[in-house]
Parts: structure tokens; C-alpha cells; sequence
């Protein structure tokens, strides 16, 4: 390290002794030093500006993530992570300007201390000569680093110099004078001596106020932070430049005062270059914080209520069997198996859930028992304390992350429940099910999955289910219940998925205006999660098609249109499966970037169901095949009865146990803890 400064110190001081040459000021060499290196780094300024905003464009999805896995950081670190890679944004560089700072104000430091070697520019052996002088003539041999403002100071005092130091040396150190504007800036400001230097840092510190103040406004990463956050950074910051400013000799205050100042117009003009508002939308950017305050409040606001719920959990004695669900929305995956198992058994179904407004919470039949816990604080404990029979949930990567088995008994089997029919490889991580003693498979695709990843791997065979898919099951009934009804025009639903580059972030606008070229009747229903943090974004949409074929449906309190459509349009949600397997109806998939949670899916024979039905119920196309959309649309509908039998016939031969699954995951919990009940 100490090679390093040495370096920079000889750097700076040949920029230093430049200034003093032409200005032969030594206050103003240092001002003209600090606009320098101001100048040198702008290229760097606008580097992390460009970082900077791309922090920011990221913001209402970092913003919505937090909502989104506020019990789960080790979820929330893997997604911010993923999100980084996706934007190149590095948020390393955003502490770079202070890392260039530290090793310039310690190169600048050297300079000061040594003003013969690096503004005057006297030969070494002349300066070690002097400084024997100092120590062996004067008596000095405390002034360590300052020996050379020392010997400045004492021949300027009138102090007899050798003889053997050249006269012009020793006219040049007289004449070298180290004051600007009635500060000595080769001394360090203090309370006992030379009072007016204590001057350096209160205009250090007001320095710093000041660029706080203009930062505040027009900094493209102060503009997105509220007003704690502003008020937190500018305290900090006059708070460090007073402080710095006691430290160091005045000069380096001084180079600290204009340091501050000349980062002002630096600042301009950087967003003169890269102008923030022309790449950010600061106006959605307070709609999600204001979200995420929502949230948080609310979050805080069940506290008392997950504390009791925690605590009446470990208060059952002999519990068969726990069900854990991450939001209401889960519901819909035990539904079924939770009714046959009230329906049949007597075995009571401790419930706990991460939202306290789940449907659970209006099940008033005594079999279940429903519990809110939701925080780190208590989840984590709840789960490694857990002692019952079974444990099933819908959630993956257990014991990877905060989700553990249990610490206090090792026979409770956990039992994986599906909520897609997509591949395990693919939509998974890598030994996100390797924890799992049981998995109810929906599909034969499925099965074969996880039993040639075990064997790629070695890992624990696990106990395969051939179960089905209760949603489609569900979805079916309600379907074949429902009155039918034929659309005139014919009904185009566009349902995108939430994950990145999906249909709305990729090509929303070239494919509804080929399909407003049609009669067709159509509707684009986005994910709500797209709705509830780009609302902006469908608004535009709104008013672009208003008036014409497309509607932008963004009220998800009126009828779901799913069940109505003659075509879906996706690109890879899994309603893609549940709406061709219950409908019978084709689905053109849009081939956006496809997200795979795991790089080594194609070590598995088994290839993708994502990928092998796209082309079996429905056709795909890339985004630059937009063209034919409407000739592929005509083509689903004028064979639409062939597209019936041929999802009617895949529907049978990939999913197990077709309108049966409820009976088959239900049977299987009752006789496994009926058999563990009587052990």
C-alpha cells in the first residue's frame, strides 16, 4: 500500500509543482490542483451516472421485490442479484468516487507535508541534509512526517543554515510562502494556537451543506431517496467534512472545501450529458415507495397477532399434519385434498400462512386450524421446531435457504406440492426438491424429471406420486358446468406472464397493432403484479387502442375471461396448460426470453414440457413473426375441432389421473399418518 501512495504522491506532486509554477500562489496551485483532478475524473462521473441510473430504472422492481419476499431475504438477495445481471448494473462502482478519493487526499497529504520535494523541487540529498540539520544542530526530532514544513518554518524564522546548502536553496525556501488569504495552510487547524485556521472546517463543513443542498435536487440517485434518507446523507456528510478538516493540514482543507464546490458544476454537467428524466420515470418511482410504506405498515401492523398464532402452534400436542402456504393465492393447490381429507378422516389440518388475509381464515370447519406467520423472527424458529407427522407445502429449495427441516424430529415427511405443471428442471433450481421425502407429480414428465435427476446427481430417491393437477381438475369441472356459449367475433385473450422480457416488456405494442387489424374481439389482461407496479404502462396502452378492438382489462374484480376465449396468447405462463387442458382450445405462445432457473436442465433426457407441447397445443412464434399472427389466429380457429381432439389426447397421456387427483393426494396423506398413528 505504502508503494502505492508513494506512486501517487509522485504524481500529484509533479501536477502541484505545475500549478505552483504558473501561479506561484500556493493556495491557488492547490485550488488549480483540485479543479484537475476534478477535470481527470469526470470520464468516471459519467460512468457511474450512467451505473446510477440504472440503479434507479431498477428501483420500482427492487421496490417490488422487497413487497413481494419481505419474509425471505435469502429469496429477495437471489432475485436482486438476477436483476443486476439483467440491467449490467454494478454496485460496486457507486463507491468509487470514494475509493479515487481516499488515495488522491493521502497522495495530497504527502505534498503538503513535503512542499521542498514536491512544489519546490530540491535535491534529496539536499533535503537530507537539512533534515540533519533539524535533528542534530536544532535539536528537533519530534516533527516525524512534517520535518520538511519544519525546516521551511525554521528558515524562514531567520534560522542559520549550513553552509554547505546552496544559496539559491535556501533564498527559494525563504521566499516560499505558504499562506493564502491570512491562513497558514502548512498548519492543522486547532483550538489551542492559531484560532483563525478553525475557519478551514466550518467552510469545509458549509461546503459539504452546500453540495448536499444541490445533490438533493439534482443527483440522479438523491432525486429517487425520501426526505429521511436526504437528510441522513447531508448530516453525514458535513458531519465527516468538519471533522476531516481538523485532521489534516489546511491546505487538504482547502482542496476539501473546493472539492465539494467544484463537484457542483461537475455534477451539471454531467446531467447535461445524460440527462436522469430522460431514462427515468421519478413519477412512478413515488408510487412505489409509497406501496412499499404500505406495506411495510401493514406488516408491522400483524406483529401481536403472528406472536399469538406462533405461540398457540407449539402449544398442539400430537399434530399430524401441517400445511404451509406463502400467500391466499396458494389456496388453490391444496383446495381439493384439503376437502377430501375433512370429507374422510378426522385428522386435524394445522394451516399456516404468510398472509393474513388468506381464504384459509374463512374456513369455519373444525378440522382446520389456521395460523398467521409471516416474519423471519417466527417462521424460521416454527419451521426447525416443528414436530409433526407431515409437513406439506408448495414452496421449493427447502433446507437451501431460511425454510429448514426440522431440528427436533428427522421422520416428519415433507411433501412437495406442484403449482404448475412446467418442468421441474427447468422452472426449478438445481436440488430445489432434494430435501423432500414425497412429491405428488401432475405429470409423467414430471416423474421422469426428478427420478433421472436423481440419478444424474446421486441423490435420495424420493417417494413419486403419480397425483395429477388439482387446479385442472378444478378448472375442468367448473368448466363443464359452466353454460357455453360461441363468440361472434371470436374472443382473443393475450395473458403474458410477470417474468422479465415477457410479452408487455418485449413486443406488446407491435402484436396489438397486427390484431387491431382484425374483428377480432380482444383483450389484454396483464399479470396483476405488472398492473399494480407499472400501472403507467397499461394507462398508455388505454389510451393508444381506445376506441378500437382491444380492450386493456386492468379491473381483475370483473369475470375472469379465460374460460370464454377462443385463443390464448402467452408466452410462458403456465396458464397456457391450464387453459388449453380445460378448454380444449389452442394457444399461440410468443417465444420472449426464456427464463430458466436452472443452466444444467438439458443434462435431463426428459426434455421440457415447456418447450416439447408448445407446437402440440397451439403453435409458437418469435417476436420478429408478428406478421402471422392473425393467419396462425384464423388457422386455430377454422380447426379448432382438431386442436380439441389432439390437447384432449395429451391432456390424457401427460397428466396423471385426470379429474381424480383431489382423491389421490387426499388418500395418500390419510393412510400414511393413520399408519403412522398406529405405530
Amino acid at each position: 500500500m505504502n508503494t502505492v501512495i508513494d506512486f501517487l504522491i509522485g504524481i500529484l506532486g509533479y501536477i502541484m509543482q505545475g500549478c505552483y509554477y504558473v501561479l506561484n500562489n500556493y493556495g491557488l496551485s492547490i485550488i488549480a490542483f483540485t479543479l484537475i483532478t476534478k477535470l481527470i475524473l469526470f470520464p468516471i462521473s459519467l460512468v457511474i451516472q450512467k451505473n446510477s441510473i440504472k440503479m434507479v430504472q431498477m428501483q420500482p422492481q427492487i421496490d417490488a421485490l422487497k413487497i413481494k419476499y419481505i419474509d425471505d431475504k435469502d429469496k429477495l438477495n437471489d432475485e436482486q442479484a438476477a436483476l443486476y445481471k439483467k440491467y449490467k448494473y454494478n454496485p460496486f462502482l457507486d463507491a468509487v468516487p470514494l475509493l479515487l478519493q481516499i488515495p488522491i487526499v493521502l497522495g495530497l497529504v504527502g505534498v503538503i507535508y513535503r512542499p521542498l520535494s514536491f512544489v519546490m523541487n530540491i535535491d534529496g540529498g539536499i533535503i537530507s541534509q537539512l533534515n540533519d540539520w533539524l535533528v542534530n544542530t536544532l535539536n528537533i526530532t519530534d516533527a516525524d512526517n512534517l520535518f520538511q514544513l519544519e525546516i521551511l518554518q525554521q528558515i524562514r524564522d531567520g534560522a542559520a543554515v549550513p553552509a554547505s546548502i546552496p544559496s539559491d536553496v535556501t533564498e527559494m525556501i525563504r521566499g516560499f510562502n505558504m499562506d493564502f488569504c491570512g491562513f497558514n495552510l502548512g498548519l492543522t487547524p486547532s483550538f489551542t494556537e492559531n484560532q483563525i485556521l478553525l475557519l478551514i472546517p466550518f467552510l469545509s463543513g458549509l461546503s459539504a451543506l452546500i453540495l448536499c443542498v444541490v445533490q438533493n435536487k439534482i443527483n440522479v440517485l438523491q432525486l429517487s431517496q425520501g426526505m429521511a434518507n436526504k437528510v441522513i446523507t447531508s448530516v453525514i456528510m458535513v458531519a465527516f467534512s468538519t471533522y476531516f478538516a481538523f485532521l489534516v493540514p489546511a491546505g487538504v482543507g482547502l482542496y476539501w472545501i473546493f472539492g465539494n464546490l467544484f463537484a457542483i458544476p461537475s455534477m451539471v454537467l454531467t446531467n447535461v450529458v445524460m440527462p436522469p428524466k430522460k431514462y427515468i420515470d421519478y413519477d412512478n418511482l413515488l408510487k412505489m415507495k409509497a406501496q412499499k410504506l404500505i406495506k411495510e405498515k401493514e406488516h408491522r401492523k400483524y406483529l401481536k397477532r403472528e406472536k399469538a398464532d406462533y405461540k398457540r402452534f407449539f402449544s398442539v400436542n400430537g399434530m399430524q399434519l401441517m400445511i404451509y402456504s406463502e400467500q391466499s393465492g396458494f389456496y388453490k393447490y391444496y383446495s381439493g385434498m384439503i376437502d377430501y381429507i375433512c370429507d374422510k378422516s378426522d385428522i386435524q389440518i394445522h394451516y399456516v400462512t404468510s398472509d393474513p388475509n388468506d381464504k384459509i381464515f374463512d374456513d369455519e370447519r373444525e378440522q382446520i386450524h389456521s395460523y398467521y406467520v409471516a416474519s423471519d423472527r417466527y417462521l424460521i424458529p416454527l419451521f426447525m421446531k416443528l414436530d409433526s407427522d407431515m409437513c406439506i407445502m408448495t414452496m421449493p429449495d427447502l433446507q437451501k435457504y431460511h425454510i429448514k427441516r426440522s431440528k427436533v424430529r428427522d421422520d416428519i415427511e415433507y411433501v412437495y406440492v406442484v403449482h404448475g405443471v412446467g418442468s421441474n428442471a427447468m422452472c426449478l433450481r438445481k436440488g430445489a426438491l432434494d430435501w423432500y421425502d414425497t412429491v405428488f407429480c401432475p405429470t409423467t414428465d414430471s416423474e421422469s424429471e426428478i427420478r433421472e435427476m436423481e440419478e444424474l446427481y446421486n441423490t435420495k430417491a424420493k417417494t413419486l406420486i403419480e397425483a395429477g393437477y388439482m387446479l385442472i381438475d378444478e378448472m375442468i369441472e367448473k368448466y363443464e358446468r359452466s353454460e357455453k356459449k360461441e363468440n361472434n367475433p371470436p374472443k382473443i385473450l393475450i395473458a403474458p406472464s410477470w417474468q422479465p422480457d415477457n410479452i408487455i416488456d418485449s413486443c406488446a405494442e407491435e402484436l396489438l397493432d397486427q390484431l387491431s387489424k382484425t374483428d377480432y374481439e380482444i383483450i389484454l389482461r396483464p399479470h396483476p403484479q405488472m398492473v399494480r407496479h407499472y400501472p403507467e404502462k397499461f394507462e398508455e396502452l388505454h389510451k393508444k387502442y381506445d376506441g378500437t378492438n382491444i380492450e386493456v382489462q386492468t379491473d381483475f374484480s370483473s369475470n375472469n375471461p379465460v374460460m370464454e376465449a377462443d385463443v390464448l396468447i402467452t408466452d410462458w405462463s403456465d396458464i397456457s396448460f391450464e387453459f388449453a387442458f380445460t378448454t380444449k382450445r389452442p394457444v399461440l405462445f410468443i417465444d420472449t426470453p426464456m427464463k430458466v432457473m436452472n443452466p444444467e436442465y438439458d443434462k435431463i433426457k426428459t426434455a421440457p414440457i415447456n418447450l416439447t407441447l408448445r407446437n402440440v397445443i397451439g403453435k409458437a412464434l418469435k417476436p420478429d413473426q408478428l406478421d402471422q399472427v392473425n393467419g396462425v389466429i384464423s388457422e386455430f380457429i377454422s380447426n379448432r375441432e382438431a386442436y380439441c381432439k389432439t390437447i384432449t389426447d395429451t391432456l390424457n397421456q401427460r397428466v396423471f389421473n385426470v379429474g381424480r387427483s383431489s382423491i389421490i393426494y387426499g388418500r395418500y396423506v390419510i393412510k400414511k399418518l393413520s399408519a403412522k398413528k398406529h405405530r
